[in-house]
């Protein structure tokens, strides 16, 4: 567990090799991409965390340390190069997919469409739609700087992005950790960053 304090993060981007963020209950607050709090909104009741979290994701981007940012870590990624975020899909977009899925974590619900020449595509070979979980109401919307779509589900919502500019750099809106039993593609997310950060430090 990596404590939440500013200070904190010279030590910890000098000690770690590769970053996971993994998903939140809680949304980030809307004035951290400029926009207004909707009412669907789940902020935390202070922003101590967020704070901590953008300024960490920020130097492990600079620092190009391998990074995979899971839901809200896909969130904090897109957020923290300048792009925002939908704050509530049903109040954007009409469609036939609830991002809230009602089933169990581990049954996936939806496709996503991998694109073509990406790191998610390089990951997942042969691969071009998969099934996924979806437990989200929130989705990237503009993005930050430098970064490109790699996969979306067939509404529209982004559902991958990465920073082509770095050696590893790869936020995924799904939850790969509770599919990585049966699917070889989420597991091969984990496989990726570990051989990442392992040749980094080589």
């Amino acid at each position: 567990m990596i404590p939440c304090q500013i200070e904190a993060i010279d030590d910890i981007v000098d000690f770690v090799d590769g970053l996971i963020v993994p998903g939140c209950d809680l949304d980030i607050n809307p004035k951290f991409y400029d926009k207004v709090v909707s009412d669907k909104t789940k902020t935390m009741p202070n922003d101590e965390k967020v704070v901590f979290e953008l300024a960490l994701v920020k130097r492990i981007l600079d620092k190009n340390i391998p990074f995979l940012g899971i839901c809200h870590g896909m969130q904090l990624m897109n957020v923290v190069l300048g792009g925002d975020l939908i704050q509530h899909i049903p109040d954007y977009i009409k469609s036939e997919i609830n991002h809230e899925q009602p089933v169990p974590k581990d049954v996936p619900s939806h496709l996503i469409k991998i694109k073509k020449d990406t790191l998610l595509a390089e990951i997942a070979k042969d691969y071009t739609e998969i099934l996924v979980n979806s437990t989200h109401h929130q989705a990237v919307n503009n993005l930050g700087e430098g970064i490109i779509v790699s996969a979306t589900a067939p509404d529209g919502i982004i559902e991958a992005i990465e920073l082509p500019a770095n050696t590893f750099a790869l936020g995924v809106e799904w939850h790969p950790e509770y599919l990585h039993r049966n699917q070889d593609l989420d597991i091969k997310l984990f496989d990726a960053i570990v051989a990442a950060a392992t040749f980094k430090n080589n």
